[in-house]
């Protein structure tokens, strides 16, 4: 071990990838990992965000949407506008994977390795509710927390699985027009920010997640459009699992390509130098270092597949039975509720989607709803409300909210003391004489429900598992 704990043989590794530049490695390690957020462009413009930023930030280099901010001055997990899902909190070079990734609106998108959410919640935003985003993790665990940033989003067009990426690939032949697979790795791009990876290093190194990687690939290939793009991601700086995997894809599908992306400050080329036979187009990979960067080590590379394919068929398997099951469970929607929702700014966003009726539930579905319903759903499309004697709202559509969506509303300013109350559950007074429901914003963005009795005491009905700790 080393003066910073770090193995030998992983010491050996990084002064052949790093040579000179070594020494300035290891001191990095001693410096204290930056911090940043991730704002939401699918709930809030960048330009107006900066006029409301309650933070010291500055920019992210690598994407206009982020922002480092300062922990020791600064706790954005705590504001009234993190439980508005106006930003998410993430690692700076986590961002990279799904800003290279084309997503546009209307596509068929795939995060395959998507907990906690930071990148698949970015993916939500850039399709802007159009289309669809399969969010999966392999645990269920991590996928629950997965469906919460999903909602906090404000995503109405995600399904969250629970899924191996064998059974997806099995589902969805030639689907997915985007797909991101940030894989399984030895996270030796994480030893300065979580010290604790250095153990699980010496038990699972590279020479076990290089396998596991292109297992994963390999179905994320079978799952990826002729013509689609799919990003692999890593937080490690082992070639094995890096550049030598990606040459390795190459050679198993020669409909397979790197794309040349962007070079913004801090990325590095890749490294087919250090591979027998390297293919020279792996120095378009992004390597990140934190002594050349401001953030922690990350690799990604952007990947295309040729839009002329070579056999197969390309076919929806199953498609027609599943559709059939689909629409034998739709139930006819009574003609009050109809003229209910339709008032609601949902419809407007993606007129071909529907409103189904399940155990008094109503959920708007997500487009090819039926091509879902075999899979370990977890979270799907956007629970509207629940129906018993009256409507009661659902606080995932709240997020969806703006202030001019939705009357009656009572809007608080993030520095009043009457937002951090509601958000703890308790019982808030409002100038107006409210009668029912009532949408609750801080500064123009929906948090939740309250509901009024005339009086102006607002009964708190903020959903109880989100409250502010």
């Amino acid at each position: 071990m080393d003066r910073q704990g770090l193995p030998e043989r992983y010491c050996s590794h990084m002064r052949e990838l790093l040579g000179k530049e070594y020494p300035d490695y290891i001191d990095s390690l001693s410096e204290q990992p930056y911090t940043a957020l991730r704002m939401n462009t699918g709930k809030i413009p960048i330009d107006h965000w900066e006029q409301i930023c309650p933070f010291s930030c500055t920019k992210v280099p690598w994407t206009e949407k982020g922002y480092y901010y300062d922990a020791e001055k600064d706790v954005p997990s705590k504001h009234p506008y993190y439980y508005a899902g106006l930003y998410y909190i993430q690692e700076p070079s986590a961002m990279i994977p799904a800003e290279i990734l084309p997503v546009e609106a209307g596509d068929k998108v795939l995060d395959l390795c998507a907990a906690p959410g930071g990148k698949a919640t970015e993916l939500g935003a850039k399709l802007g509710q159009i289309g669809v985003l399969v969010a999966n993790d392999i645990s269920a665990s991590r996928a629950l927390a997965l469906a919460k940033n999903i909602q906090f989003a404000g995503i109405t067009n995600a399904v969250v699985t629970a899924e191996t990426p064998k059974r997806l690939s099995e589902h969805f032949v030639s689907y997915f027009d985007k797909i991101l697979v940030d894989a399984p790795c030895s996270g030796e791009g994480m030893f300065r920010r979580y010290p604790n990876m250095i153990k699980d290093w010496l038990g699972k190194g590279p020479e076990y997640y290089a396998p596991l990687q292109r297992e994963i690939l390999s179905y994320a290939y079978e799952m990826l459009k002729p013509g689609g793009r799919m990003v692999y991601s890593t937080c490690t700086f082992s070639v094995q699992e890096d550049e030598e995997t990606v040459q390795w894809l190459l050679e198993q599908y020669s409909d397979l390509k790197i794309c040349e992306v962007e070079r913004k400050e801090g990325f590095l080329e890749g490294r087919p130098d250090l591979l027998k036979n390297g293919k020279q187009e792996l120095k378009h990979c992004i390597r990140v270092y934190p002594h050349r960067a401001k953030g922690e080590g990350h690799f990604a590379v952007l990947l295309e597949k040729e839009r002329k394919q070579r056999g197969g068929n390309c076919s929806d398997r199953g498609a027609g039975t599943r559709q059939k099951r689909g629409l034998d469970r739709q139930k006819e929607i009574d003609a009050q509720l109809n003229e209910w929702l339709d008032k609601l700014p949902l419809r407007q966003r993606d007129a071909s989607r529907r409103f189904l009726i399940k155990n008094e539930k109503v959920l708007w579905e997500v487009p090819e709803a039926e091509r879902y319903h075999s899979l370990r759903i977890l979270y799907s499309g956007l629970p509207v409300c629940r129906i018993r004697h009256k409507i009661d709202l659902s606080p995932q559509l709240a997020l969806t909210f703006k202030r001019e969506d939705y009357e009656p509303v009572l809007d608080l300013s993030a520095k009043e003391d009457r937002v951090l109350r509601y958000l703890k559950g308790e019982t808030i007074q409002a100038d107006e004489a409210f009668r029912g429901d009532v949408l609750v914003c801080v500064d123009g963005y929906g948090l939740g429900w309250c509901r009024g009795n005339g009086n102006g005491t607002l009964k708190n009905k903020y959903y109880a598992g989100w409250r502010y700790q």
